[in-house]
């Protein structure tokens, strides 16, 4: 998936689905990793709330401090996208209709959007997609810049959206102040002065796989590597990386909203205290 594959007519789309979806749901989105609406076909279980167990979790934090003190909380922040997305359900799934890669990088917006205005609502999300804050005529040239972005080394000689130098971080959180190369730092200083953007958003990966022998409904794993970054100053604000199986508890299926077990992990990003972080 390209990083303007969603559509501004497949995002009022999608838009319709989530918020008939979400309907009943309480206007905070985050917080709870067991409100995750109703069921809408009889093969997804009785109405009510399905509940999550989340086991197997791989977790890694790391933030800017200098970054992450000057967050301007009036700034403008730019939504991209995610850069790379995959989503993988068995032939044999009867509650995976609604499951695609656009719906799965919509559900993750729904939930970043949720999490920023119950922590910052006086920071004004613009997003980044053809036709929005970025015009059509645009597109290949953001698409393209973007894509550089993603190439460039950035930790241990590894492309900015590898989860490789994550994956035997599990557990450790870190107020940690990583350098930018030069070539990122450019590409970050022209999007914000040509879209007018502080901050720009940017999950870098994000993989979703249904299984259907999960708990008492089926369930999924999810993989995601998610950033912000100061675009202004060319520098990582905070990075996060997070993989987990989540298993249904109950007789309803996860047919829709996969991204809601991310809402306390992503509000974590931005309410944490620095100054309680040991020193790695």
């Amino acid at each position: 998936m390209t990083l303007f594959k969603l559509t501004f007519s497949c995002f009022l789309s999608l838009a319709s689905c989530i918020l008939i979806a979400c309907a009943g749901i309480g206007n905070n989105g985050g917080g709870s990793e067991n409100a995750m609406g109703d069921a809408p076909c009889s093969d997804c279980g009785d109405r009510g709330e399905i509940e999550l167990e989340i086991t197997d979790e791989v977790v890694y934090r790391e933030w800017n401090e200098s970054a992450f003190a000057r967050l301007d909380s009036f700034a403008i922040l730019g939504v991209f996208p995610a850069a790379s997305v995959t989503a993988v359900a068995p032939e044999n799934c009867k509650f995976c209709h609604s499951f695609s890669e656009d719906a799965i990088d919509f559900d993750l917006s729904r939930v970043e959007d949720s999490v920023w205005l119950e922590t910052l609502p006086n920071m004004r999300r613009e997003l980044m997609f053809p036709g929005m804050q970025v015009p059509e005529e645009d597109s290949t040239y953001v698409d393209s810049l973007l894509k550089e972005m993603l190439k460039v080394p950035f930790v241990e000689g590894e492309p900015l959206d590898s989860v490789k130098p994550w994956l035997e971080r599990d557990g450790i959180e870190q107020a940690y102040s990583r350098e930018v190369p030069p070539r990122l730092k450019n590409i970050l200083n022209e999007l914000a002065t040509r879209y007018h953007v502080r901050y720009v958003s940017l999950p870098l990966r994000l993989s979703v796989q249904m299984d259907t022998d999960l708990g008492k409904k089926g369930g999924f794993y999810w993989e995601s590597l998610w950033s912000l970054w100061d675009a202004r100053y060319g520098e990582l604000v905070f990075l996060t990386y997070n993989k987990f199986t989540a298993a249904t508890k109950t007789r309803i299926a996860p047919e829709r909203m996969w991204a809601e077990p991310m809402a306390m992990r992503l509000k974590k990003m931005l309410t944490t205290d620095l100054k309680t972080l040991e020193a790695h």
